[in-house]
């Protein structure tokens, strides 16, 4: 017979705390990490965090998912309405290598509605503006 007490690898117990964090690398470009499941009580949170970000001028926004785990389709809805309402010359990138989690992506075909990166770096060199071309004169 078990009791609670030998019940040490619960989810619960296994369950990283949430947290979103927005950092501001620079007047464009704003990244939002989340850690924790991302579900419907959670999922307010990022969008303000992406409102927020966009009303104060980012253009450049990344959702980094990469201590993220779970999402749920209320968490999907908030990135695609998110995306769906930047402004002409605004991206919005996904930083995401959970299976679990680019699953939904897929099963979602939203996949292809966003720019998804394995890394930070990658979803950062990716979104940088191309460098200027000097024009001969």
């Amino acid at each position: 017979m078990f009791s609670r007490s030998d019940n040490r690898h619960s989810s619960a117990a296994k369950a990283a705390p949430f947290a979103v964090d927005r950092r501001d690398l620079d007047g464009r470009t704003s990244v939002v990490s989340v850690s924790g499941e991302l579900d419907l009580s959670t999922a307010p949170q990022l969008k303000w965090a992406l409102v927020d970000a966009l009303e104060q001028g980012h253009a450049c926004l990344v959702v980094d998912l990469s201590h993220t785990s779970f999402m749920d389709s209320t968490a999907l809805g908030v990135l695609v309405g998110v995306n769906r309402s930047l402004a002409a010359g605004s991206r919005l990138a996904v930083v995401c290598h959970s299976a679990a989690l680019l699953r939904i992506f897929e099963l979602s075909g939203m996949d292809g509605a966003f720019a998804i990166h394995p890394t930070l770096e990658a979803a950062l060199a990716a979104e940088a503006p191309a460098p200027r071309v000097a024009e001969a004169g």
